[in-house]
């Protein structure tokens, strides 16, 4: 058995971001906005625990957790922590 304590990659007023291999695990609070970019590669979001605002594009709509976010290769997004957040983040993608 091997345990090992997670590598934190950012900590700010914000929140925890962690390196999980190939995922980021990023922990946010209420209040707080992630993202708010754009970038070349398709991302992947798993939202754990509590809601967001998400916006891509023109589009604005609430998600509620559990749930798997699909944004595309250049489009731009930005998520408001409706409450407190937990979220998977997979950029890594082969």
């Amino acid at each position: 058995m091997k345990i090992e304590k997670l590598k934190v990659i950012r900590a700010d007023e914000r929140g925890i971001m962690y390196d999980c291999d190939k995922l980021k695990c990023i922990e946010r609070k209420k209040g707080t906005i992630s993202a708010d970019h754009s970038h070349d590669d398709k991302e992947i979001l798993y939202l754990i625990k509590g809601d967001v605002e998400l916006t891509v594009e023109k589009s604005v709509r609430t998600v509620k957790s559990p749930a798997r976010i699909e944004i595309p290769p250049k489009a731009y997004h930005k998520l408001l922590a409706l409450s407190d957040i937990i979220l998977l983040e997979d950029r890594k993608m082969e």
